[in-house]
């Protein structure tokens, strides 16, 4: 529980202006704390928290840190989606001549509809990753933010939004501490103030191969499962609850197999439409569709000579079902709007947070389908289950932040009492989450108290106050009514409960994720006015 003089002392951080702005802008005091506390402690820690603020805020897809040395290839110091987790390989998906226009400029550069843009032919027409809409932020020292979405429109003058643009500064703030953009000085002790701040990759940016961390019987069975399969070519399929680390299982496999030299490609499956999904996995041809403006490649033929990992695969349609069978069968694929065959050779690593077997004979899921993904099984147990396991994983994303922050912190007994006694409903993710939050809330050692109260054994994923009566239905005027309220109440607690996970939120109501961002923006729910 937040006091009032840790209210104070993180809104204190901020200029008085900006504070004054934001009361003005109707903001909850929570969200007025939670930004003070942007600038109390600037830290490389808060950078996934930051970037997943700026993307619930601006209704982008995807948010790119990018950093251009004047002689050194472009990096990427940190990309986050929408599921709050950070993207593979995120310099395939920007559009460097626009972040090199902003950057020359320094101011900001919006545009509405990418495939329009007139100097769009002068760029490298194969490469040009999809995009339908973008933002980028200039953010000094050739610094940008880059924030887009695939395929709808972004809000019109986002730049202009008062917590877009204070959550920029206080990224400015971070990964440029000298240049103190609005005026901020640091609070940080002196053990973190290292000088130079430390740069923050991807999860996979190294090239060493996925690490899978635990003891617990069962985990370690599929670990030397993965060893022995992984030189094979046969197709495997993942299983397990949200969050449990079905992707890292993925990368494990390709990273131990002859393929590990080439491309490892990822798409979660019930994240996007099925007619978009088919463009992305397949690819299309010029003219298969209004916006389909020059011949595209499809993940398939992107992950030539390496694997392709589908996540969520329970969720895909059986038109889809089909065309992947195909794939397999004949190791070959055709664009959308095309009738060239490509062939391909690629490993297909699969994974459901589903139960299959029961998809197959309800019939959801093709059974031939079943057979060909299911040559191989992992299942990975969730956290609830493996024991002190939670605290050999906790001290290794421990271990990440102090190295990135310079810190020192260790998992005190209160704090590993704390993670012992939850159940981790979103698993590995949460934890994982969980302890950025802890160590970013940290002075001097790391507090049991500044982990979200969601996740105690007692706790339900059932919303606790749904019940209703046809009075109640009466006095809120139509049934209509009633069932809108209830939606935005379970919802929302929902995203409250998994700490804004959209997929464990969409396994626990049962709605596919399309369901959710919409319901999510009809109700103007994000995570954080989740009530």
């Amino acid at each position: 529980m937040e006091t009032a003089r840790d209210i104070e002392m993180t809104t204190g951080a901020l200029p008085g202006v900006l504070r004054d702005q934001l009361e003005k802008a109707g903001e909850s005091t929570q969200l007025i704390s939670e930004v003070g506390r942007w600038f109390h402690l600037p830290s490389p820690d808060l950078l996934p928290l930051l970037l997943d603020t700026l993307l619930e805020r601006s209704s982008a897809e995807r948010i790119f840190l990018i950093a251009k040395a004047t002689e050194a290839e472009p990096e990427c110091l940190l990309a986050r989606n929408l599921d709050q987790e950070n993207i593979k390989q995120p310099l395939t998906k920007v559009i460097f001549p626009l972040i090199e226009r902003v950057i020359s400029q320094n101011k900001p550069w919006q545009c509405m509809d990418v495939p329009l843009l007139s100097d769009r032919d002068r760029w490298d027409r194969e490469n040009i990753p999809r995009t339908k809409s973008l933002l980028v932020l200039p953010l000094g020292s050739d610094t940008v933010l880059y924030l887009d979405h695939r395929f709808q429109t972004l809000p019109s003058q986002l730049e202009n939004d008062l917590l877009v643009s204070i959550a920029a500064a206080a990224i400015q703030n971070i990964v440029q501490p000298s240049a103190r953009p609005i005026g901020i000085k640091s609070d940080r002790s002196e053990k973190s103030t290292t000088g130079k701040v430390p740069v923050v990759r991807s999860d996979f940016a190294s090239e060493s191969t996925a690490e899978i961390i635990g003891e617990h019987v069962e985990l370690q069975s599929a670990k030397k499962l993965i060893q022995k399969v992984a030189a094979s070519q046969v197709p495997v399929l993942v299983t397990g609850e949200s969050g449990t680390g079905k992707e890292l299982a993925a990368r494990s496999v390709h990273d131990r197999s002859d393929r590990a030299s080439g491309p490892f490609v990822s798409e979660n499956c019930g994240a996007i439409t099925e007619t978009l999904l088919e463009t992305e996995l397949f690819g299309c041809v010029k003219g298969a569709y209004t916006g389909a403006t020059e011949d595209r490649p499809g993940l398939f033929e992107l992950a030539h000579g390496g694997t392709i990992f589908l996540d969520e695969i329970g969720d895909t349609s059986p038109g889809l079902q089909k065309k992947l069978l195909r794939v397999i069968q004949e190791g070959v694929i055709r664009r959308v709007g095309g009738q060239e065959q490509i062939k391909i050779d690629v490993r297909i690593v699969s994974a459901t947070n589903r139960d299959l077997t029961v998809e197959v004979r309800e019939g959801r899921f093709r059974e031939d389908l079943f057979y060909r993904l299911n040559v191989i099984n992992v299942h990975l147990p969730p956290l609830r289950d493996r024991g002190d396991d939670v605290i050999l994983l906790a001290e290794h994303f421990l271990s990440d932040l102090n190295q990135v922050s310079g810190s020192e912190y260790t998992l005190n007994e209160g704090v590993r009492e704390h993670l012992l006694r939850n159940e981790w409903p979103g698993n590995i993710r949460q934890l994982r989450n969980e302890m950025r939050r802890v160590h970013a809330l940290a002075i001097e050692h790391l507090d049991a108290t500044d982990f979200s109260a969601i996740g105690e054994s007692s706790a339900s994923n059932k919303p606790s106050n749904t019940s209703v009566d046809l009075e109640a239905v009466k006095s809120a005027g139509s049934m209509k009514a009633m069932v809108e309220e209830l939606e935005k109440r379970w919802i929302s607690e929902a995203l409250e409960t998994f700490d804004g996970h959209r997929g464990d939120v969409c396994q626990s109501l049962g709605i596919p994720k399309t369901t959710l961002y919409a319901k999510m923006k009809r109700y103007g729910i994000s995570t954080e006015n989740a009530d």
